[in-house]
């Protein structure tokens, strides 16, 4: 920054931000002051309610996509394909290798 700042546009800057701070301490206290005054049970309903464990939609969403890709079989393990890419020639990690140089061009 090159500009140069008066000793009274600092103090006024100053100010500002500790106007500001005030602000959001209020604020900050206020929250507490809320979450102290809710009963613990209405928490843990709301949590159950709007439960976002479910991801049935989005399970079949993936299964979508994979089809409409071609992508068929069951997911295996780092182990495994370790493994197969050994059966098939490849040094380990050569997929990754492979992957971080097409990024790097």
């Amino acid at each position: 920054m090159n500009q140069t700042l008066s000793l009274q546009q600092l103090a006024d800057r100053l100010v500002r931000v500790e106007r500001e701070m005030n602000i959001i301490r209020g604020e900050l206290m206020d929250l507490r002051q809320q979450t102290r005054a809710v009963p613990q049970a209405a928490v843990t309903q709301f949590a159950v309610a709007y439960s976002w464990a479910d991801k049935e939609i989005l399970r079949r969403w993936i299964k979508g996509l994979f089809a409409a890709l071609s992508i068929q079989g069951v997911p295996m393990g780092a182990q495994l394909l370790q493994q197969r890419m050994g059966q098939a020639g490849l040094p380990p990690n050569e997929l990754s290798r492979s992957l971080v140089e097409a990024r790097e061009e």
